[in-house]
């Protein structure tokens, strides 16, 4: 049996037809307190999901069988956040973040040797 099998029949251990997962997937739905999905919509709720956590667009890409991301770009573009109104912001935060690491360095470096006074934009040349 290769390794490549996702679906399994447990007795026989032979690969479970298509047909046949179409028909235990209906039962696990119906059993479910769940909406009725098509299994093949799990593939765009495992891509949004992903891509909204912050996993690289080429490994779903890679993930999902394309052999390039033009279509998560295109289908899921608006999942992944820094393509969203957030664009700039995680650049923004770490430019602050470390504009404010470096005056306050300066800032601790000054006062341990005597001198009082930082420039008022935190910046020495």
């Amino acid at each position: 049996m290769p390794d490549e099998v996702l679906f399994q029949d447990y007795v026989k251990r032979d690969p479970i037809l298509q047909d046949k997962l179409r028909e235990v997937w209906a039962k696990v739905m119906e059993k479910s307190s769940l909406m009725h999905r098509r299994m093949y919509e799990t593939r765009h709720t495992f891509s949004s999901w992903a891509l909204a956590a912050g996993e690289s667009p080429h490994w779903v890409a890679r993930t999902l069988g394309h052999v390039n991301t033009s279509m998560i770009y295109k289908t899921y573009g608006r999942y992944i956040p820094n393509l969203t109104r957030h664009d700039g912001s995680a650049f923004e935060r770490q430019f602050v973040t470390n504009t404010n690491k470096k005056r306050d360095t300066i800032s601790h470096n000054l006062r341990h040797n005597g001198q009082n006074h930082v420039p008022e934009n935190g910046l020495y040349n």
